[in-house]
């Protein structure tokens, strides 16, 4: 199996739980959001209890779980947004 890694912009509290606002996260080829989130949190274990409340974006646009990363993709891991 080859491998890629995909840039990981991190927002919020996800940037605070992992002391880093970009990581790189390794991934098979043909990994889903939901792939590259779980790889994520074996390097960043402090990100999973984030896990049902993120939303995530490929290349700026917000993506499902089940969305494919490619190479050079950039992935975002957006947290909730409050405001009144």
């Amino acid at each position: 199996m080859s491998g890629k890694s995909v840039k990981v912009l991190l927002f919020g509290a996800a940037a605070d739980l992992a002391g880093e606002r970009e990581i790189e996260v390794n991934v098979g080829d043909d990994s889903s959001l939901d792939e590259l989130w779980e790889a994520a949190i074996r390097e960043y274990p402090r990100l999973s209890p984030m896990h049902g409340t993120l939303a995530f974006g490929i290349n700026g646009e917000y993506a499902e779980r089940n969305a494919k990363v490619s190479p050079g993709d950039e992935v975002a891991f957006l947290p909730p947004v409050s405001g009144g």
